[in-house]
């Protein structure tokens, strides 16, 4: 009787899931929220802050065992348009930790677990070396426009790494969409 009873609920779920025609066929967005209780957040403000409806955005971070998880929204920015995210150390030196693109609506997302410094995008010859953590104290962190073309480059200096990916928008633009105003502590 159990069993009768359950290959009836599997049945049932399976119509109503073949129910409506093509729409099983096609994808559906799920959106996962992380839970950022004991997250510190960072607001990030527009680098061109005259304009109404400037994009705006959170750096949220926790820093556990000498090590930065963070996340990254931003909202109001260009749709389907590659950013990157730059944490900047206090001598200026900057490090591509991550490129994603935005969503149709112009929102963004981006996830990360950084150990070290270290650029994780593909960048130019000013590439700088990587460093602890707990030697910076420190970052400002930002978003910008990713200009670089796709595919990989070997742009290593040091010859310790493989060619970093390159996942733009292929336009040459990198300049700044958003900034943290206050510096994030790593130092706890």
């Amino acid at each position: 009787m159990v069993r009768r009873l359950a290959y009836l609920v599997l049945l049932s779920f399976a119509a109503a899931a073949c129910s409506g025609g093509d729409n099983v066929q096609r994808p559906r967005t799920v959106t996962i929220v992380p839970d950022l209780t004991g997250y510190n957040t960072v607001q990030l403000n527009s680098a061109d802050a005259g304009t109404s409806g400037a994009p705006a955005g959170t750096f949220s971070y926790v820093v556990v065992d000498g090590a930065i998880s963070w996340y990254m929204f931003a909202s109001r920015l260009s749709p389907a348009h590659a950013y990157r995210v730059i944490l900047t150390a206090p001598d200026g030196k900057e490090y591509a930790v991550a490129s994603h693109q935005s969503g149709d609506d112009g929102s963004f997302g981006a996830h990360g677990v950084e150990t070290t410094l270290m650029n994780r995008q593909c960048v130019g010859s000013e590439d700088p070396s990587r460093r602890a953590l707990e030697n910076v104290g420190s970052l400002r962190v930002a978003l910008k426009n990713d200009g670089s073309a796709r595919g990989a480059s070997g742009n290593d200096l040091l010859g310790s790494r493989s060619a970093l990916p390159c996942g733009g928008n292929g336009d040459g633009n990198f300049d700044y969409v958003l900034r943290s105003a206050n510096p994030v502590s790593l130092v706890p």
